[in-house]
């Protein structure tokens, strides 16, 4: 019969392995908050795309009721 090796880790290899989980934990964190940001200005861009096509229609109406 196989004996497994179960050695309770130590302080010190919980610090890393704690130190390391934290590290991936604050890289998704930093990975969500960026991909957020690029998708709010992806929204605020296309937004900002509708109002110009917006106003130019009114401004070329406009233009072309005081030509009359």
């Amino acid at each position: 019969m196989l004996k497994h090796n179960t050695n309770p880790l130590n302080e010190v290899q919980l610090e890393i392995m704690n130190a390391l989980m934290g590290y991936e934990d604050d890289k998704n964190l930093i990975s969500k908050k960026q991909a957020t940001k690029r998708l709010f200005q992806a929204r605020r861009a296309i937004e900002e795309r509708r109002e110009r096509h917006s106003l130019a229609k009114h401004i070329d109406r406009e233009a072309w009721y005081d030509s009359l």
